[in-house]
């Protein structure tokens, strides 16, 4: 007489079964394969590590030239009018009540040349030149705050003929600074997207490369899995964490050499960079890196997904 004995073979111990196999073939499979291949891998990750650097300096470049042109453009809507040296008092004070009273203008306040030395000594670069001389070469001034940046150039022309104002130096307007600083901006811009187009272009076309040599090295594998009817996720997922991989490691690399550097500069010029790019400081390089990593992912995410959707396509 036989006895026959049911196991108890609970559900959840069939789940985790799954997902421990699961993760055994995607991923720890996929890491004893990256590291076999390592020579092939290493092209990809180094051109991919060099693209996510440049575009995390860049990155972080871009966001401080952000900054300070939104701080220039609030400096922008303020017209310096500089005194005489020998302005009379009553003049000087007749100039501002008039620009007080202007429409455009929304306020007035005056700068000793006493105050402008003690602000030139806080710009960075300015502070040598203020002590180079022993009498202050920095004039007094009448600054005014337009309500639009449109209005600063007629009021720079208005006072120009004023009897207190400097006749060398009237005021601190140059109407075409802006545009050369904006031209500039642009310029750079367009070289430096072109560049890190072009450069990811390569890095991407070397990881699928990359991936499609593993895949032709593979072959045989690849083919006993779809003979006998695995699905086309547990096919290509190994490709699929191998690119991620290479992606991931490159921006881990850039992304740690991309704070380093922020922070050694951020450091290093503590008390005038905060005034050359506000805003930027050790959280900022922090989320630069962060993104750098990121992106390394999904670049090698998206280079592998090309790749093996060629090459394993039925």
């Amino acid at each position: 007489m036989g006895i026959v004995v049911r196991a108890p073979f609970p559900r959840r111990g069939r789940l985790l079964n799954v997902v421990r196999n699961t993760f055994r073939h995607l991923f720890l499979g996929a890491a004893r394969n990256w590291m076999r291949n390592l020579g092939a891998t290493a092209p990809a990750l180094g051109s991919m590590t060099l693209l996510l650097l440049l575009s995390g300096l860049v990155g972080l470049t871009a966001y401080a030239v952000q900054s300070l042109a939104a701080a220039q453009a609030g400096e922008a809507a303020v017209l310096h009018v500089y005194l005489r040296d020998d302005a009379k008092p009553d003049d000087v004070t007749a100039l501002r009540a008039r620009l007080a009273g202007d429409h455009r203008v929304a306020s007035v306040s005056l700068t000793s040349k006493a105050d402008a030395l003690k602000r030139a000594q806080h710009r960075p670069g300015m502070a040598d030149l203020a002590g180079a001389v022993e009498d202050n070469p920095f004039p007094a001034s009448l600054d005014v705050r337009v309500r639009s940046v449109q209005d600063v150039g007629p009021l720079a022309d208005a006072v120009d003929s004023s009897p207190p104002v400097d006749p060398i130096l009237p005021t601190s307007y140059n109407p075409g600074a802006n545009d050369r600083i904006q031209k500039a901006l642009l310029i750079a811009g367009i070289t430096g997207g072109a560049f890190l187009l072009l450069l990811g272009f390569v890095a991407v076309t070397v990881t699928a490369n990359s991936i499609r040599a593993a895949i032709h090295a593979r072959q045989n594998e690849v083919a006993i899995m779809q003979l006998v009817g695995a699905p086309r996720w547990m096919v290509r997922g190994p490709f699929l964490v191998e690119g991620a991989m290479t992606g991931g490691i490159a921006g881990l690399a850039a992304g740690l050499v991309t704070l380093l550097a922020g922070v050694a500069v951020v450091a290093a010029g503590r008390s005038s960079f905060a005034q050359i790019a506000p805003g930027v400081g050790f959280g900022v390089c922090l989320v630069a890196a962060a993104v750098v990593v990121l992106a390394g992912l999904v670049l090698g995410s998206v280079a592998s997904l090309l790749s093996v959707h060629r090459q394993l396509e039925t």
